[in-house]
């Protein structure tokens, strides 16, 4: 398989196209459906999906004696997973989302009333109200960065967070590729701004497993969480949170089990917290039974992704993002709202539509054309959102135009 997925020589359109319409046949597709709804839940590589299959048949087989055998292949799949996102596995706590990660941040960390929490005004509506609740529980005040919708440049991000910086912000809170528009934030000038300040960063990763190369390592962060079900197409209820080793004891733990020590923390010799010899972490996760399967299923996913290359699949998903908006560029009815500068821009592609009047849209895009992208009103329009991923194609991205073109004549018409 490995060189069916190696790149093909220069100029050579055709067998590129060819390479990847091989690796779209290694994936869950309904050959007679688009599905361009990546920022929701990615479509499972078939191996991943033949090892979540072959996994719950072990388990349910003998559970007692696959037990520790099914840990042990965890920590093979977090293994794996840390060297896809450039980091240390002692560091990552293994969790169901994104969602669950921001909460063991946002209510784990010890606050003050008074205390700040710097987000931007466009974090998803979950990690919202995560927020609305601390404030609520913890006597916190919620402060909002107004970050342009779209922003010209990364400076633009930067000085948004800046703007609202306090003496008693003690954390900036940034989704590193929003849900609404894509944007890429600038998460290292974030975390500068944060350190500078003596404050501290949490990044909502929901969309940059995948979709982009991580180094989280090298990017500064004090907390960040990642889904594992949306561009890295794993099994759904699967995501982690990275702490930094310095951090790590600052945050309590959200739900109390057989991670929790009533003796506290030790070192390992590198100078990483534990609890009862592991890392802490580790001990962060342990919220009693969860499903193993699907953990061990990530590690595939991500191996096919190591084999693909983060590079060529960051690539592949901006090339089709581009035509997408290219190709939408000639109707006036719509309006591209995602960042159009090269370091802020990746595989989402959000559009304000006008003209499709009461038009249940994406409804319309699944029942007549078998495309699946969320798009519904907003205003006195509508929005869509596309996302453009490995197992995606430009005919894809052309049916999907074509749709919106014949749909908004309809309209037009009054239909």
């Amino acid at each position: 398989m490995a060189s069916d997925l190696s790149p093909a020589p220069a100029g050579a359109a055709a067998s590129q196209e060819a390479q990847w319409d091989a690796v779209r046949g290694l994936f869950m597709n309904d050959p007679g459906e688009v599905y361009l709804n990546t920022g929701s839940w990615g479509l499972l590589p078939r191996s991943a999906y033949e090892t979540l299959v072959a996994a719950i048949r072990e388990r349910e087989l003998n559970p007692t004696r696959q037990h520790a055998l099914q840990r042990e292949r965890v920590r093979g799949a977090r293994r794996r997973l840390a060297a896809f996102v450039g980091a240390d596995p002692a560091d990552l706590a293994l969790l169901m989302n994104v969602t669950v990660a921001i909460n063991v941040v946002v209510n784990g960390l010890p606050w003050q009333p008074g205390d700040e929490i710097l987000a931007s005004d466009q974090e998803y509506g979950a990690i919202d109200n995560c927020l609305h609740n601390a404030a609520a529980r913890w006597g916190i005040t919620v402060r909002r960065a107004k970050v342009p919708i779209p922003p010209t440049c990364p400076e633009d991000v930067v000085r948004a967070f800046e703007a609202g910086l306090t003496e008693r912000t003690r954390l900036l809170l940034c989704s590193h590729i929003t849900t609404g528009t894509g944007l890429i934030a600038p998460v290292r000038a974030l975390a500068d701004l944060a350190h500078a300040h003596g404050a501290l960063i949490a990044i909502d990763g929901a969309h940059a497993p995948g979709m982009i190369p991580l180094d989280l390592a090298a990017c500064g962060c004090d907390f960040y969480g990642g889904n594992c079900h949306k561009w890295l197409c794993a099994p759904q209820g699967v995501g982690f949170l990275h702490a930094a080793p310095a951090v790590q004891e600052r945050l309590r733990h959200l739900v109390v089990g057989w991670g929790y020590s009533s003796d506290g923390a030790t070192a390992s010799s590198d100078g990483r917290p534990l609890i009862k010899g592991e890392p802490y972490m580790w001990g962060l996760e342990q919220w009693g039974t969860f499903s193993m399967p699907e953990q061990i299923a990530m590690g595939e996913a991500v191996r096919l992704q190591e084999e693909i290359g983060p590079e060529r699949i960051a690539a592949r998903g901006r090339k089709l993002a581009a035509h997408l908006r290219q190709r939408m560029a000639a109707y006036p009815w719509a309006r591209l709202i995602s960042p159009s500068h090269p370091d802020m821009t990746g595989s989402i592609s959000t559009f304000l539509l006008d003209g499709f009047g009461s038009m249940k849209l994406g409804e319309a895009l699944y029942d007549r054309y078998r495309i699946t992208a969320p798009a519904g009103p907003q205003g006195p329009g509508h929005r869509i959102r596309v996302s453009t991923h490995i197992y995606n194609t430009f005919d894809q991205v052309d049916r999907l135009v074509a749709a919106l073109e014949e749909l908004h004549a309809e309209a037009a018409r009054g239909r």
